[in-house]
């Protein structure tokens, strides 16, 4: 109400794969008993420092979809916004080498159920599942309420010429031009997050 008193919007910003944070130490913090955690420990996966949800279970993905729609169903909210976060930022080794996210429970079951993508296209495939159910079941509960996301600054290094940095649709699996491509998503609010002047991450 005050938001629209004021002639703003107000979206909420979700991390539906992200289940807490933990200790310096590594270890978990105490849990409320009904936390996702404590009800469904398959679905968590210790990586960094976080606890994150398998974007490969669809247990997860019902889960998720399940919370954001509850949101638009009870809220006056005019829109629901997903960070970058989708599978997570790679996590480092003491020999800064990328640890691999540990979803082999997921990856196993995919592929004796038949599956037949590689590990990559797997994950891609997993994210582009959820945002586009996403999309249409924010728009079924409440039509006017638009899906936003923020992805990574950088759609792919290249893209256009002389842009260098990381690739999201290889280390995050998350490929945001494809789902505007779709028709899965109503905008997208990149994250820029450095200099204008910065040639290799030119913001113009």
């Amino acid at each position: 109400e005050e938001a629209h008193a004021r002639g703003l919007e107000l979206h909420a910003w979700f991390n539906p794969f992200r289940a807490r944070m933990l200790n310096a130490d590594g270890s978990a913090p105490p849990a409320a008993p009904n936390h996702i955690s404590q009800t469904n420990p398959e679905w968590t996966k210790k990586y960094g420092s976080y606890q994150w949800l398998d974007p490969g279970e669809q247990g997860v993905q019902d889960h998720a979809i399940k919370v954001v729609r509850d949101v638009v169903k009870r809220y006056d909210i005019d829109g629901v916004h997903i960070d970058d976060y989708f599978y997570p930022y790679p996590a480092k080794n003491a020999q800064g080498q990328n640890v691999p996210f540990p979803d082999d429970a997921s990856w196993r079951k995919y592929v004796q159920g038949g599956g037949t993508l590689n590990r990559d296209d797997w994950r891609r495939n997993n994210v582009d599942r959820f945002v586009e159910r996403l999309y249409r079941e924010v728009h079924a509960e409440k039509q006017h309420v638009e899906l936003g996301v923020s992805p990574f600054g950088i759609w792919k290094p290249g893209s256009p010429p002389g842009i260098t940095g990381m690739d999201p649709t290889q280390e995050l699996f998350a490929d945001a031009k494809k789902w505007v491509e779709k028709g899965w998503l109503d905008y997208l609010a990149p994250q820029l997050y450095w200099p204008i002047e910065q040639p290799a991450q030119s913001f113009t």
